[in-house]
Parts: structure tokens; sequence; C-alpha cells
């Protein structure tokens, strides 16, 4: 075991076999310690340690149930965003574990402490982070892969790159069947990772696997979660009025059960949900509802935003859909996102009625579809691949309207392409 230890460490900090041998022992022999076919003296296990800058003399190997309990009850405080109960489950396992280094145990706390960090701060792994748990990889056991795949898939969704985060998810759920433990993040994040890549039939099978799970163990806010996925994936396949469904139920239990900021995300899809109903009145109702409450999720500010302008060009208020416009260009100019920037100068000519000006379909063709393609946007760059084969229609260019209408009715083979 302290092979093992020694491995990761040295691999880590980009030693070479032989660095790290040189004046303490041969090469060969040190292979040999680090694959544990041979134990050392404690005088080598003690330079060794030395030059590595970890202890291996005098420590406890044992498997400790009492670690081992404690390191899964943190993971389950960072599933459920229990901030104060993670970092006291954070400081008891790292007290125990600095008496105790068996690697399973050792291992285990850096793949959970890897979540723990991304969950308390929302960002992803560092490239060393990464570097760090890819190492122990290949020598851990079932648990940790398991771990480490879930870990490894949430940072890629955080980073926008669905067909990798997608991958780790798969095989996260595969490792799952094999160990005794049955968890319903597992089939969210599967349910969340082929939403956002519009596999709505895929999501949807998975957010009720694990609907099942969560109405076992009565956590609202991932049922809530779950419930709009479901929503959302009906919402994009038309069908509005069972998604209106399910976001009414969502809104019930919101009522009681969710922070503000969650009521939040409700209102703005039921938004969404009523327009496309062309039930405007009803859109622009739950829309400023979601507006007035105050979000940190620049994105999410901006597309309620770009909702309310879009409502309001359907109802025909041009007087209030031209505040909103001004409003998120300035708001996704701050915030340099450039999604809305193309939205608002999109909707910008349509409520000026210059879409069919050279300029706007040359911008549309040459710089807006092919930026809405490389973000994953397929949503978008499907609605506006289909507007500019109308635009090409009104113009009498009937041959380049074919091809883009032929372009939006194969959009998801070309977002397999791309994605998958």
């Amino acid at each position: 075991m302290k092979g093992s230890l020694i491995k990761q460490h040295r691999t880590f900090k980009n030693m070479t076999l032989e660095e790290l041998a040189s004046g303490i022992c041969s090469v060969s022999y040190l292979s040999k310690i680090e694959h544990d076919t041979i134990n050392a003296s404690e005088e080598i296990y003690r330079l060794l340690g030395e030059r590595l800058k970890i202890k291996l003399i005098d420590i406890n190997e044992e498997f400790d149930e009492v670690i081992y309990n404690n390191l899964h009850a943190w993971h389950e405080a960072a599933q459920l965003r229990d901030f104060s109960l993670m970092e006291e489950l954070h400081k008891e396992c790292a007290s125990q574990l600095s008496e105790n280094q068996n690697i399973e145990l050792t291992n285990l706390f850096k793949i959970i402490h890897t979540r723990h960090l991304m969950t308390q701060t929302g960002k992803p792994l560092t490239d060393d982070t990464m570097k760090e748990i890819s190492n122990i990889y290949n020598g851990a056991n079932t648990e940790f892969k398991f771990f480490f795949h879930k870990t490894v898939g949430v940072h890629y969704l955080l980073v926008a790159e669905l067909k990798k985060s997608l991958k780790h998810f798969m095989e996260a759920e595969h490792l799952m069947n094999k160990l005794p433990i049955h968890e319903g993040e597992v089939y969210f994040h599967l349910a969340l990772a082929y939403s956002k890549i519009r596999s709505f039939v895929e999501s949807t099978y998975y957010a009720h696997q694990a609907l099942e799970i969560y109405e076992k163990t009565l956590y609202y806010q991932r049922l809530v979660d779950n419930y709009m996925i479901i929503a959302i994936n009906y919402n994009s396949l038309g069908v509005h009025q069972i998604a209106e469904k399910f976001l009414l139920k969502v809104l019930k239990a919101a009522k009681y059960q969710l922070p503000v900021t969650e009521k939040r995300r409700i209102y703005h899809n039921l938004g969404i949900n009523y327009i496309n109903q062309e039930k405007y009145s009803d859109a622009y109702h739950y829309l400023q509802q979601a507006y007035e409450i105050d979000t940190k999720e620049t994105m999410f500010r901006s597309s309620t935003i770009y909702l309310l302008a879009l409502t309001s060009y359907y109802s025909s208020d041009l007087s209030q859909c031209w505040k909103y416009i001004e409003d998120g260009e300035a708001e996704s100019e701050k915030e340099n996102l450039l999604k809305y920037k193309h939205k608002f100068y999109i909707l910008r000519n349509m409520v000026s009625e210059t879409t069919l000006e050279d300029s706007f379909m040359e911008k549309l063709e040459n710089t807006i579809i092919p930026d809405f393609r490389r973000l994953n946007e397929y949503k978008d760059y499907k609605e506006f691949v289909e507007m500019l084969g109308n635009l090409y229609y009104e113009k009498r260019m009937y041959k380049k309207a074919a091809m883009y209408y032929k372009e939006a009715n194969h959009y998801r083979e070309t977002q397999k392409k791309d994605l998958l």
C-alpha cells in the first residue's frame, strides 16, 4: 500500500523513477516498492518520504469503517449542498486521515474533496487537480472510479463540453451497477446532459429514474430539478400543455419548499411555455415575476429580458419591446454574452423591419448562425437557419432557401455529428 502512495506522489510531482531513487536505492528496487512486491526498510521509506514530502513510517494503514462512513456522509452532504455539514465533515475526515494512510481511504478523500471544492465554488477543476485524480485512476478500485467519473462529468458540464460530460456520466452509471450504491444524482446528471444535447427522450427517461429515488428520500430540490427537466423536454418536443402541467405542479411545491431564486427559474420556464402556446399575457405575467427576482446568473437574467422583449414584440407593444431590447443589449454587452448580443441584434432588426437588408442577412449567415453552432446552441441554430431560409424565399432566391430549409430539417443530424 505504501508503494501505491509513493507512485501517486511521484507521478503528481512529475518525478521520474531515476530522480526519486537517486542516492536512496536502485531504480529497479524502487519499481518493486511502487508495485508493492517488496517491503523496504524503514530507512528507505523515511528517505523516500522526505524527498516526496510525505510521511511513510509509523503510519496506520488499516481500513477504518468509521472514516469510510464519514467520507460517504461528506459526499452526500455535497450532493445536498449542505455547506456547513460539508465543511464539518471535511475537517473531520482530514483529521482522521492525518493518522491513517490507508490508500483506499486516502484516494476516496481526494476525489470527494475535489467534488467538495466544485460544489463550494461552482467552478470547474484546475489542471493540477485533474492531473492528480487522473494519476490515481489506473491503480484505484471500482468505487474511486465511480466517484471519479461522476466528478469529472460535472467538471465537463461546467465547461459545456457535453460529449465528454455524457461519456463520464454513462461510465458512472455502468460502475454504479457493480457497487452497493444507488444514487439519484447519476440519473439526474444523465438527464441534464441529454437535455442539453437535445436528446429529450433519453433525458426524460433518466429524469424519471432519478425521481423514483428522490421521491423516497424527499429531496425537494432535486425533485423540482427533475420535474423542470421533464417540463423543458416536453416544451422542446412541442408538447406544451403537458409541459405546463409539470411546471404548475412544480410551482405548487415550490411555494413551501424552495427559495425564491428557484421560483425565478419556474416563472421563467412558465413564460417560455406560454410563449410557445401563444398565450402572451400569461407569458408576460410570469416573466415579469421572474425579472423582479434578482439573480447572479447573468446569462439567465439576459434570457429573461430577451423573452420579455420577445413577448412584447408578439403582443405588438413595441415601446415596451424597445425598452427591453435596450436593457438586454446593455446587459449582454456588459457581461460579454455573445449568444444574447446576437439574439438582441436579430430582434432589433425584426422590430425595425430590416431583416431583408443585405447587411443583416450577411451577418446572420456568416457570423451568427456559425457562432450558434460553435456554441452548441442548437435550438437557436435551427430557429435562425430556418429564418434565413424564409428570408431567401422572400427574396425569391429559392435554391438558397431550399438549402437552409434542408439544414433546418436535419439539424439533429448536424448536432449529433458535432456533439456525439
